[in-house]
């Protein structure tokens, strides 16, 4: 598909053809689009702003929406592609069962009752327990809170769970543990008031682009420095005035001795740590054994480069924290990001301006779901499932019994998969994710979900590495394709208006799940005509929560994009960033006190070398959409390994050659890839490939089920590997 560019906005650094390359316009050459819609990149959590452009039913243009507080009319390079992700070969457009030559279309009367009878003869024979579902973090609120409703007040069970999971569970645990509630309190507009910018494991310019570039407007303008801790020379990395390269999995021990120096060195003032936090000088007597000296081998970092960041840290007027997956994807995540959140609270560095933790997800809603409950803990608005009255309120909202909602956590996928393998759990119903390239240890991943009793795969693709091992397939709607709203990252609104109808038989999703739902006797709690009567029901019980937008509407949200919660009145102008009035959810906020731990899998004789996975700006998750995008596809069409040069002369492998990497679970071929970008001992490799990009290409068939103690979010910074020529 040819299309045309407009407004290229290259400044603010150098790397103009580069994945931080943002755009304002892109459009098919000599078609005009007939109406535009407002909309969202339905990517990161960034939650940028699109005009969608239509005609004849087709999405022929996009642009970036100019009023939108979060981009300004900037697209990156994976909304630049958005043309090319809806009218592909392998769209999903038809119901499909499984029978005996394959896969075969069915009606959709056929396919609803099928996934009714089948969910209500399993509960009735194994209980609702036997039942789990799985959803995207990219779905719209509208949505999780009909899922929710239906799996826990409706099938009662709590085992409905999100691909959030894998990306920012950790996060969001560490926010809890720290603030005492999911508490993200930063707006993007404190990108243009900080005076020092703290990015631990993220590559701003491949994952957010428009943020990196807001990021590197407010240095040029102020010259506030930022310090960039990662094992590798990224874009991000290259452009810090400090980068630490740490070591894989010392994030603990860093964060302790630069709060050491902290206070040591009396860069704080501790008579204000102490009126913010429960627990500071508990802190102070934990981390005088982390001096700079102490951790240099564990972090693999100088003691007087600790001590700079330190200084840096201290000096700062207003700093603005960042973290990505090199944090939230351990199996000691929360403890990454709770001793990092330490660091913000003894500098005073929350509730200001330019001033605190900025928690940007990597999907779309992975902050939308939880407000709206879709976790197997979690009732719209926060609530917890273990809290009684929690469980009445919501029940009464919903018009179901309250005994209904059970008062146990349900399973995290995790233990979903694990409750397969065991036969505890017989029907699982997955909903525009893709586990089986996703997961860690994939090649497990896989056979379990093969010996599912009955798997029901929704998606707007077919095939994926899931929706082939599914007994039944439901082609659902996707981007521009169904309406609703989003919450990004910032806490900020946004409508998604529908822009065209579905190709062949695809529906939005709700549509099919309350259809299923319907079909199973709940048809007075599905009587909803449409997504606007979902979404005012979904705000009672937001009334006097956290999250509470009592206020919002969408004609309101026609006006005022963005808007940020609390927003508790229609004449409330929503809140730009939270605890300014130093109103903590348990008062005072907590410090958390942990010791440096390995990952779980460290390399060995056999396996000498550490693997780091990650995302390259040019993809997203398992390639479903961006792999079919010819332009991105060609950019990284293979699994490549970055090796530093001396471990590829110890292992006899030249830049450019193929390769396997090998770990005790599985082995990829891979490109080898030469450099310094990397620390010795280390290697990285793009987690974007699965088993339908080719033989031996599946990364994560190298990775480890191993899991944060707390968020069970799963470990892929670290496990033991080989390289070995082919």
């Amino acid at each position: 598909m040819a299309l045309v560019m407009v407004g290229c906005d290259c400044e603010g650094d150098d790397d103009d053809d580069g994945p931080a390359r943002t755009v304002r316009e892109i459009a098919e050459p000599n078609i005009e689009a007939s109406s535009w819609h407002m909309s969202v990149c339905p990517y990161c959590g960034v939650g940028c702003g699109l005009d969608v452009g239509v005609a004849d039913n087709r999405v022929v243009a996009v642009r970036g929406m100019e009023d939108h507080p979060v981009n300004r009319g900037e697209i990156c390079l994976l909304g630049q592609n958005l043309l090319g992700i809806l009218e592909t070969d392998d769209r999903l457009l038809h119901p499909m069962r499984k029978g005996a030559g394959g896969m075969e279309q069915i009606s959709w009367d056929q396919a609803s009752d099928t996934v009714a009878e089948r969910i209500r003869a399993t509960i009735d024979e194994h209980g609702p327990d036997s039942f789990a579902m799985y959803v995207s973090a990219s779905e719209y609120l509208e949505e999780y809170y009909v899922y929710n409703k239906f799996v826990k007040g409706c099938l009662g069970t709590n085992n409905l769970e999100s691909s959030a999971r894998l990306c920012w569970a950790s996060g969001v645990v560490g926010l809890v543990k720290a603030f005492g509630g999911d508490s993200p309190p930063c707006a993007y507009e404190d990108f243009d008031h900080a005076d020092l910018f703290f990015v631990a494991g993220y590559n701003l310019a491949e994952s957010k682009p428009v943020i990196f570039r807001r990021m590197m407007r407010s240095r040029q303008r102020t010259q506030a420095p930022i310090i960039v801790v990662d094992p590798r020379v990224t874009d991000t990395a290259s452009r810090a005035d400090l980068h630490l390269q740490i070591k894989p999995g010392a994030d603990v021990a860093l964060h302790n001795a630069i709060a050491h120096v902290l206070i040591g060195e009396g860069l704080i003032d501790e008579g204000e740590a102490r009126g913010l936090t429960d627990n500071f000088d508990e802190l102070r007597e934990h981390v005088t054994s982390f001096s700079p000296g102490a951790v240099a081998d564990v972090t693999g970092l100088t003691a007087e480069e600790i001590t700079r960041a330190a200084h840096m840290v201290g000096e700062a007027e207003a700093g603005l924290f960042m973290w990505g997956q090199g944090l939230n994807q351990s199996s000691i995540g929360t403890r990454k990001v709770t001793t990092l959140l330490n660091l913000v609270f003894i500098t005073n560095n929350v509730g200001r301006p330019g001033a605190g933790p900025m928690a940007i997800t990597g999907q779309g809603s992975a902050m939308g779901l939880r407000e709206v409950g879709a976790l197997p803990h979690l009732l719209p608005g926060f609530r917890k499932v273990t809290e009684e009255q929690d469980r009445a309120e919501i029940a009464e909202i919903w018009g179901v019994p309250p005994a209904r909602i059970r008062p146990t956590p349900g399973k995290p996928i995790s233990m979903i998969l694990e409750g397969i393998e065991r036969g505890e759990i017989k029907v699982l119903w997955i909903i525009h994710s893709n586990p089986a390239a996703t997961f860690p240890d994939s090649t497990w991943a896989r056979r379990v979900l093969e010996q599912t009793e009955f798997l029901i795969v929704q998606d707007a693709y077919h095939p994926t590495e899931t929706t082939q091992l599914a007994d039944l397939v439901l082609p659902g709607a996707q981007w521009a394709e169904k309406g609703g709203t989003l919450t990004n990252s910032e806490r900020g609104l946004n409508l998604i208006e529908q822009a065209v109808q579905p190709p062949g038989e695809a529906r939005p999703d709700l549509d099919i799940v309350m259809d299923v739902a319907r079909r199973m006797g709940f048809r007075d709690e599905f009587a909803y005509e449409n997504t606007e009567a979902i979404f005012e029901e979904y705000k009672r019980c937001t009334t006097g929560r956290a999250c509470d937008i009592t206020g919002v509407s969408y004609e309101r949200l026609r006006r005022d994009r963005g808007i940020q919660w609390p927003v508790p009145t229609p004449d409330h102008p929503g809140t730009v960033r939270r605890f300014v009035d130093r109103d903590f959810p348990r008062g005072k906020v907590h410090l958390n006190l942990y010791e440096h731990q390995a990952p779980a899998e460290v390399p060995d004789d056999t396996y000498p070398l550490n693997l780091i996975t990650g995302l390259v700006g040019m993809q997203y998750h398992s390639r479903t959409r961006t792999g079919k995008i010819p332009a991105l596809a060609r950019a990284v069409p293979e699994p490549f390994v970055d090796m530093h040069a001396n471990d590829a002369r110890v292992a006899g492998v030249a830049d450019g050659d193929h390769v396997y990497v090998e770990s005790r679970r599985g082995r990829v071929r891979a490109r080898a890839r030469v450099n310094e970008t990397i620390r010795a001992g280390s290697v990285f490799m793009p987690y974007h490939f699965g088993s339908l990009s080719g033989p031996d290409q599946a990364v994560n068939a190298l990775t480890i089920r191993a899991f944060d103690e707390s968020a069970k979010q799963p470990e892929y910074k670290a496990c033991a590997v080989r390289v070995v020529t082919t």
